[in-house]
């Protein structure tokens, strides 16, 4: 009995142990990375720019070299092909747009990204206008093809657009 004790406690103990491996080791693993979601108050900001009440925003239309910049580095863990959505507020058509790249500053007109009118702040995906109109942008969504490692999101102002968050996830094939 002092021998069988012993050995049934160990038994009894590793058990749970076991199959708690087993069960974690039969759950599907996940291929790419899942979205990096980015807060306002992560990026490097410059004026005309300013953060207020949980948002990012400018006061007035500017040209893209004018425009304040906001600068978010963030890691990719698997290259591939990523979007971008943002929580953002768009009232109307004279405050529904801002510039967009990764890695380098955007260009104008090509990466101007014209958001969807908003009522309040909402999720939109970012779209570039390449040679497209304000009305209706070339590039949507825009894929941007990220290699594994540290990358720079730059959003520079052009409206009143403002936004609260920036997520970048894999795009969907």
């Amino acid at each position: 009995m002092k021998i069988f004790f012993p050995i049934f406690l160990i038994c009894a103990l590793a058990t749970p142990s076991f199959a708690a491996d087993t069960k974690t080791d039969a759950a599907p693993k996940q291929s790419s990375q899942s979205a990096v979601t980015l807060p306002v108050a992560a990026a490097e900001v410059s004026a005309p720019l300013v953060l207020k009440n949980g948002y990012l925003s400018q006061p007035d239309k500017t040209e893209l070299p004018e425009g304040g910049k906001a600068i978010y580095n963030f890691t990719i863990t698997n290259a591939g092909n990523y979007v971008i959505r943002a929580l953002v507020n768009a009232s109307g058509e004279d405050s529904n747009s801002l510039y967009v790249n990764i890695d380098a500053q955007p260009e104008d007109p090509a990466m101007i990204w014209d958001i969807d009118v908003t009522n309040g702040f909402e999720e939109r995906t970012v779209s570039w206008r390449g040679k497209g109109t304000a009305e209706k942008d070339e590039i949507v969504p825009k894929r941007f093809t990220l290699s594994a490692g540290a990358h720079k999101l730059i959003i520079v102002g052009r409206e009143s657009a403002q936004w609260k968050s920036v997520s970048i996830g894999p795009a969907a094939d």
